[in-house]
């Protein structure tokens, strides 16, 4: 599943490998070469406990290095030894095999590092074939070299194992690439290392390594973030050999950016307030064409009825008005989105619990109200058109972490968990939206990308800009079915939003 999962993501971001390579290919080669090494006395076979090799390499006092007793073992008795570990003759930990390099070097990857290490493990592609398994430092630059690599790209932390990479070359005489490091690019307000994401998951700060709140590949595409806004951040930045880390904000104007291009615009309220239009009669029914995106025809159109009974989203209210507050207040008007008329809020009714029941407004029907200041969204309540659609869930997520650099946040290796903001996510039930939240994705549907993406429902393609409250996009939890498409109303699907990312215009409205 990991290893799938790479590809998988490589194929999102836009790339097509020339030929997919894996180190097990080479299991038969790397064993023969091990032999090799060990037959010119080069390699070693070691039955020393981890603490053993640790006070070897000077221990955390950073002593005097010295051998151990094997080291200068004969040739003929580690080849007869490695032999028994590959027969399995060895239980897990009882003996290693060994790089006869420098242990008096400065670099601390020719302290003779392990080549094979004893695993009785199944492995997802050569099943138990194998008891003894190579290690990355043996496999890595035998693999480059077998591929006929030029250069090895890797980050900055592997330069030290750049004199072992080049050592293992020359001792087996096979081909050597060149091995070439550049900066590792990390971003603010989140950890990237993969034991720390694992500690993450395993303690339950976050559900899954594809969590939303997470910078994982996989998190960012779950969430909505479209692979061009990823490549686009990434070519801004370019490569460099210094480790840098970028303010998220950077990768947000991306993401806003591209989205600003992709989403279709529908009206919708997280937290919606019901209004009567008192001067409406209870069936009254218009139909409103609006446009998914304004100034774009390519997007098309969608039809909303409007009726008597409606929802605004309640941020849209206030019960206390101000000079520098343009919408709805008790004897204020504001417009509605799509439609060339105002309300005006005449009456607040109220709950048992005082809390606010619904807005009585007056429609201006004829025109005659000045323009107002403010448009604001509304959905209206016509059930037997589909409308309001209800959404199972939004999920409104804020930065993982506290501070832009968590890592730095308390005492030792493990101080970042202390800066995790336990509400940094935020599930709002009972949102709606309005019809064109069903058209679009019928409209979807029909496409050959849209068959192919639901049919694997990779249902995050499907994204939204909510007006004037932020970007969206359906989660995989959501339930939806080609019957639920076919119908046009989505009665049995649960849909489950998740925030991709906030609008940068109205930075005081409340968004969630």
């Amino acid at each position: 599943e990991y290893v799938d999962s790479i590809l998988e993501t490589v194929r999102w971001l836009g790339f097509e490998p020339h030929n997919v390579f894996y180190s097990s290919d080479y299991f038969h080669q790397l064993y023969d070469l091990a032999v090799k090494l060990t037959a010119k006395g080069l390699a070693y076979v070691c039955h020393c406990t981890g603490a053993e090799i640790k006070a070897q390499r000077g221990g955390d006092e950073r002593g005097p290095r010295y051998a151990c007793k094997h080291r200068d073992r004969p040739v003929s008795e580690s080849l007869a030894e490695f032999q028994k570990m590959k027969e399995g003759r060895y239980a897990s930990g009882e003996a290693i095999l060994r790089m006869k390099m420098d242990l008096q070097s400065d670099n601390n990857m020719m302290w003779d590092t392990v080549a094979y290490r004893i695993l009785y493990t199944s492995h997802h592609r050569t099943g138990t074939e194998w008891c003894i398994y190579p290690t990355y430092d043996f496999t890595h630059c035998l693999c480059d070299s077998f591929e006929n690599i030029t250069h090895s790209l890797c980050t900055r932390e592997f330069t030290m194992s750049r004199d072992s990479y080049y050592w293992l070359c020359d001792a087996v005489e096979v081909y050597k690439p060149v091995q070439w490091e550049y900066g590792r690019l990390s971003v603010t307000k989140t950890v990237l290392s993969k034991r720390k994401l694992l500690k993450l998951r395993d303690r339950g700060f976050v559900r899954a390594l594809d969590d939303p709140r997470l910078f994982t590949l996989p998190a960012l595409r779950r969430r909505g973030v479209p692979a061009l806004a990823i490549n686009a951040f990434v070519r801004e930045l370019g490569a460099t050999t210094a480790n840098t880390t970028i303010d998220v904000a950077r990768l947000d104007n991306h993401i806003r950016d591209c989205l600003g291009e992709i989403a279709p615009r529908i009206m919708a309220a997280t937290h919606p307030l019901r209004v009567v239009l008192e001067n409406l009669p209870e069936d009254h029914l218009e139909q409103v064409e609006m446009p998914y995106k304004p100034n774009d025809e390519s997007f098309g159109t969608y039809t909303v009825p409007f009726t008597r009974v409606l929802y605004i989203d309640s941020s849209d209210f206030r019960e206390v008005d101000s000079a520098d507050y343009y919408r709805l207040a008790p004897n204020k008007s504001v417009g509605l989105q799509g439609l060339s008329r105002t309300i005006t809020c005449t009456e607040v009714r109220r709950n048992a619990d005082g809390s606010i029941a619904e807005l009585v407004c007056h429609c201006d029907t004829d025109g005659t109200r000045a323009k107002p200041k403010t448009f604001i969204q509304w959905v209206a309540d016509c059930p037997k058109l589909g409308s309001p659609v209800r959404l199972e869930e939004v999920r409104v997520y804020k930065p993982l972490f506290k501070h832009d650099n968590p890592q730095d946040v308390g005492e030792g290796s493990d101080g970042y968990l202390l800066d995790v903001d336990e509400d940094s996510l935020v599930v709002v039930k009972g949102a709606i939206a309005d019809v064109g939240l069903c058209d679009w994705i019928k409209k979807y549907a029909a496409t050959e990308a849209g068959q192919k993406e639901l049919g694997q429902h990779n249902v995050e393609t499907i994204r939204f800009q909510f007006k004037r409250i932020g970007y969206f996009a359906l989660d995989k939890d959501t339930t939806l079915t080609a019957a639920d498409i076919e119908g046009g109303q989505f009665g049995g699907a649960k849909l489950i939003m998740n925030r991709i990312v906030t609008l940068k215009e109205d930075s005081k409205k409340d968004s969630a």
